[in-house]
C-alpha cells in the first residue's frame, strides 16, 4: 500500500528541552539521507578507475518550506545553536538529527500566500527508526 505526504511533520527541541515541540504548517521537505561519496584509489596497475567508499553527504543545507504565522517564524528565527530534528512520516518511520538552523522569508508575488523556508545544516548523522 502506499503512503502519501499527508501527516508528515517536523519537530524539534532545543536547549533543556526535553520533549519535541512540532512544528505547523508544514508544505515541503527536501530529500532525507546523503549520498556516500567517491574516493578514487586507481593505481597505474589498474585497467579502469577504482573507487572506494568515502564519508557521507547530506548536502550543505535541508529547506523545509512552511506557510508563514508570525508566532512560528519568530520562534524559529531566533533560535541558536544546535537543535535535535525529528521528521516523522505517516507510517511512524522518523529520521533524527542534530543541526542548526536559519529562516528566510520566500520571495512573493501578487495574490499568493506568504511562505518562508527554514534550513537545517545537520551536525550529527541521521538516524532512521
Amino acid at each position: 500500500m502506499a503512503v502519501i505526504s499527508k501527516g508528515i511533520t517536523l519537530s524539534y527541541k532545543a536547549g533543556a528541552a526535553d520533549q519535541f515541540i512540532e512544528l505547523t504548517n508544514l508544505q515541503e521537505i527536501p530529500e532525507l539521507g546523503g549520498d556516500v561519496e567517491a574516493i578514487e584509489i586507481t593505481t597505474l596497475a589498474d585497467a579502469a578507475h577504482m573507487y572506494t567508499d568515502g564519508l557521507k553527504n547530506y548536502g550543505d543545507s535541508l529547506g523545509f518550506k512552511f506557510l508563514y504565522e508570525t508566532a512560528q517564524f519568530e520562534s524559529l528565527n531566533a533560535l541558536t545553536g544546535t537543535a535535535e530534528w525529528k521528521v516523522a512520516l505517516p507510517d511512524g518511520a522518523t529520521c533524527t538529527f542534530s543541526g542548526t538552523s536559519s529562516v528566510k522569508l520566500d520571495g512573493v508575488g501578487v495574490n499568493a500566500a506568504l511562505t518562508y523556508t527554514l534550513a537545517i545544516k545537520p551536525n550529527t548523522e541521521m538516524a532512521w527508526a
